[in-house]
Formats: structure tokens, sequence, C-alpha cells
């Protein structure tokens, strides 16, 4: 299933947000939030850009 490869690729975004927020010395609240709200938008953009290309096929199906 497409949600499986979402995932990671998700936690792989929050990560690199995490490192960079620690590497930058920012706040701990503010490091994870910003990792959340990263996960969060990576996994909605690519939920999105699958139902698009789903409803592309489709309309590409019917003549």
């Amino acid at each position: 299933m497409a949600v499986s490869k979402w995932i990671p690729m998700s936690a792989a975004g929050a990560a690199i947000s995490f490192l960079l927020g620690f590497v930058l010395h920012l706040p701990p609240q503010q490091v994870i939030v910003s990792s959340a709200l990263t996960a969060a938008l990576v996994f909605s953009g690519l939920v999105m850009q699958s139902f698009g290309r789903a409803r592309k096929e489709e309309e590409k199906a019917q003549p």
C-alpha cells in the first residue's frame, strides 16, 4: 500500500527538521512542534498527490 511508503518519508522529513533545529540551538519545544508539522505536511501532501493521480487515471480510462 502507498501509505507504507509515505510514513517513512514523513519520518525522514521530521528527522531533518529535528536535527536542523538542534544544530541551530532552537528551543526544544519549537523543534518538536516543527518536526510534527513537517511530518504532517509531507504526509498530507503525498495523500493529496495520490488522490489527484487517481482522478487523472479515472479520467483517462473513460472515453
